[in-house]
């Protein structure tokens, strides 16, 4: 209890004020006045014996403290250690004698389980200070100021071949009204003796080159689209950053192929969407576009051409194309004809980056069941299914293997990554926390090894996820760090594979029984990790077919459709990837784009709606059909179903072909059979039956022909008939009755002459 509270506590009980007044005074004159004796008197205790440590103590958020690096990483006899960092007043009062302490256990980190605990913060150990540095006398509100420690090489216990010392750093200081500000962090110190009493575990590094889960990747050229593969792949992008940390280290890449931008059109879509545009012809990019050239082919040309300058130095695998959630897919749609058409169709890398690998699956996370693997074998019946890369935790350990190489069942090779390891790896992202990413992997593989320290030919795979977004400066820390750990030795992927063929099958046995005690995750990193459930349903894929058909028609009609149906059908089968893990509105989003290109091109086609008087019993009807796109159209299918018989279609019209915002007269040769009002249905499809425009009908009065119209035709025939020799006969009687001049015959003529 504080002096001014137990004051505080004894005048309540009397009314003098002035007592008050005074004793509140006192209190804070004495506490003022033996505060430099309390800071001085603190470390000078620390400094001379043990201390019990509580790793849980609350830090105060008004002081912030963070690791720049630990020199070297790994203690070893006879060698001091250089502890630099810096320490931050993030409130809003000066600190005031601040101080940087290093404080260091003297016996190991015994497990994975007593690393984890301890980087967690949680559990007491008893430690000892061995370093410590004034930082000035006040430390201003905002202000920042960097600190280096020295341990000297006496006060680290190498007793052991190898051990791994909790090591903790703090900056403690104090406010004018006498408040102690701490900040902590705890670390490790791997240590090594002289004498070498280990085998050293082999390690392999997988890192994924995937595309980001952006919707704005996919589709026709737009600026939004230009935007998004700049962010994706371009300077600064997080697959950018991935390439440059680990383009010289010796890791395996597995690829998405969807990375080196959309798959060209197949030959079968090409023929479908008619033939190609003549030189100088627009090509349709967007209804109404004009010829635009796509600006995201530089950026993955230039991308191409770095992976392929660095593929000699790296295994290179080949997902398959758009990295399909085969853990997601394969279970509700195993048939999937356009998961099939994925799985089978040859990568691309060979000829645009190197030989890679496409024969290995990795599903984004799987518990590797019998009835798992026989789907995903079904799923690899083109490529062969070599290898699964499958998490250590989703296999049963009793089986005397150790390591990465492990053999399913049924033999199927299996390569198993370490969890704990890998999370570890995936926090390189942050240069603020680097330095203890670091230690913490070189803590944790040191406790590994202690397991089982005498075990020849073990391994660890290291793998990371989709989403590993990397420091480049500092993963390439990482990387130095192990390849000075002497208990760590390089391999690669490759080797792992073919020990896993030579290893014992798997027993069978609880899912996690392994013989490598990994650590207890906390909640929290656990759901950080472990990743988010697919937004995939059965209903999405069942949909899928109907709307790459709807693509493939709506393309089909257009002059040169090929870049509408490839981009768009490309967008469709993104949907499969495993990226839209935990981003289901990314799904949405394509699904809706996509459904409004179609739609964009099936409203402006139509029939316009007309009223048609027909009195014949054979002749024509026009339909009018309009296009309003700003493109031509052809392959334009009209059909005409009459909803009453009274009258007969001859023949359907053939194919039509449509200027750009223009119209056609189509005339349909039909036959009367009855009087009536008849209503036309007007459809209008393409090739594949895919609908365009809305319901339209043609109205057709029919009034053909009857046989009183024959008879009064006679009628008046006849009539005209009569009239016509009434009026000859007429005009023959009135020339008869006038007198004219008796004409001599011939041969009086001739004798009178």
């Amino acid at each position: 209890m504080s002096v001014r509270r137990m004051l505080l506590r004894v005048c309540g009980k009397t009314s003098s004020a002035p007592l008050l007044a005074f004793s509140l005074l006192a209190a804070s004159l004495l506490s003022t006045s033996l505060l430099p004796v309390l800071l001085t008197a603190l470390p000078a205790s620390a400094g001379t014996g043990m201390t019990t440590v509580d790793a849980t103590a609350a830090t105060v958020p008004s002081l912030a403290v963070s690791l720049t690096a630990i020199t070297p990483t790994v203690a070893v006899p006879k060698a001091p250690i250089t502890i630099s960092g810096s320490a931050r007043n993030t409130g809003l009062v000066a600190i005031t004698s601040p101080v940087a302490r290093a404080f260091l256990g003297q016996s190991s980190l015994t497990s994975r389980q007593a690393v984890s605990d301890w980087a967690g913060k949680t559990g007491e150990r008893p430690m000892a200070e061995v370093a410590r540095a004034a930082l000035g006398k006040t430390l201003a509100p905002g202000a920042v100021t960097t600190f280096v420690l020295t341990v000297p090489a006496a006060a680290i216990s190498h007793r052991d071949s190898f051990g791994v010392l909790p090591l903790r750093i703090e900056v403690v200081g104090s406010t004018v009204d006498g408040q102690r500000k701490v900040a902590q962090v705890p670390t490790f110190l791997p240590t090594l003796s002289a004498i070498k009493a280990y085998e050293p575990i082999s390690v392999a590094w997988l890192v994924p080159l995937t595309l980001d889960p952006d919707p704005a990747l996919h589709g026709m050229d737009s600026p939004a689209r230009n935007t998004a593969w700049a962010r994706a792949i371009g300077p600064g992008s997080r697959l950018e950053d991935l390439v440059t940390a680990t383009e010289d280290a010796n890791v395996t890449w597995a690829i998405d192929p969807a990375i080196l931008g959309p798959r060209q059109p197949s030959p079968a879509v090409v023929s479908r969407a008619g033939p190609t545009p003549a030189p100088g012809n627009p090509k349709l990019l967007t209804p109404g576009a004009g010829t635009t050239a796509d600006p995201v082919t530089a950026a993955t040309t230039a991308l191409t051409a770095r992976l392929k300058a660095s593929a000699s130095r790296h295994i290179l695998w080949s997902l398959p194309y758009a990295d399909p959630d085969l853990s997601a897919i394969l279970p509700i749609a195993p048939g999937d004809p356009v998961m099939a058409a994925l799985t089978s169709h040859p990568s691309t890398l060979d000829t645009a980056v190197g030989p890679a690998r496409t024969d290995i699956a990795w599903p984004v996370d799987t518990e590797l069941t019998p009835r798992s693997e026989a789907r995903l074998r079904r799923a690899f019946t083109a490529r062969g299914l070599a290898a699964v890369v499958t998490p250590a935790s989703a296999l049963p350990g009793q089986n005397g293997s150790s390591g990465a190489s492990r053999r399913s069942r049924t033999g199927l090779p299996l390569l198993a990554y370490d969890e704990t390891l890998s999370r570890t790896v995936g926090q390189t992202s942050s240069r603020t926390t680097g330095a203890l990413t670091i230690q913490r992997f070189l803590a944790d593989s040191m406790a590994l090894l202690g397991e089982r320290p005498g075990t020849r030919n073990r391994s660890v795979l290291i793998a990371e996820p989709r989403t590993f977004a990397a420091d480049p400066a500092v993963l390439r820390s990482l990387f130095a760090a192990v390849a000075k750990a002497p208990w760590l030795t390089p391999t690669t992927t490759d080797q792992l594979l073919t020990a896993s063929r030579k290893a014992p099958r798997e027993a069978p046995g609880a899912a996690g029984s392994t013989l490598t005690t990994a650590p207890t995750v906390s909640a929290s990193d656990s759901a950080q990790s472990a990743p988010a459930s697919s937004p995939l349903t059965r209903e999405s894929l069942g949909a899928m077919p109907r709307t790459l058909a709807n693509i493939t028609g709506v393309g089909s009609t257009l002059l040169d459709g090929v870049p509408f149906i490839s981009r768009w059908t490309d967008a469709q089968t993104q949907l499969l990837s495993s990226r839209w893990r935990g981003h289901p509105d990314g799904i949405a989003a394509i699904d809706d784009a996509t459904k409004a290109a179609v739609r964009t091109i099936t409203r402006s086609v139509r029939v316009a709606p007309s009223s048609v008087n027909f009195f014949a019993d054979r002749g024509v009807v026009q339909v009018t059909v309009v296009n309003d796109l700003a493109v031509p159209i052809h392959n334009v299918r009209l059909t005409l179903n009459p909803a009453q018989p009274r009258l007969r279609i001859e023949e359907q019209p053939g194919p039509l072909k449509i200027g750009a915002k223009s119209r056609t007269n189509v005339k349909v040769p039909v036959t009367s059979i009855a009087a009536g009002l008849v209503r036309i249905e007007a459809d209008l499809t393409t090739p594949n039956g895919t609908t365009l425009g809305e319901n339209a009908s043609v109205a057709v009065r029919v009034q053909p022909p009857s046989s009183w119209i024959y008879w009064g035709l006679g009628a008046l025939a006849g009539l005209v008939l009569v009239l016509g020799t009434y009026r000859s006969l007429r005009r023959g009687s009135t020339r008869g009755s006038r007198p004219d001049a008796q004409e001599l015959p011939l041969n009086d003529r001739v004798l009178n002459d």
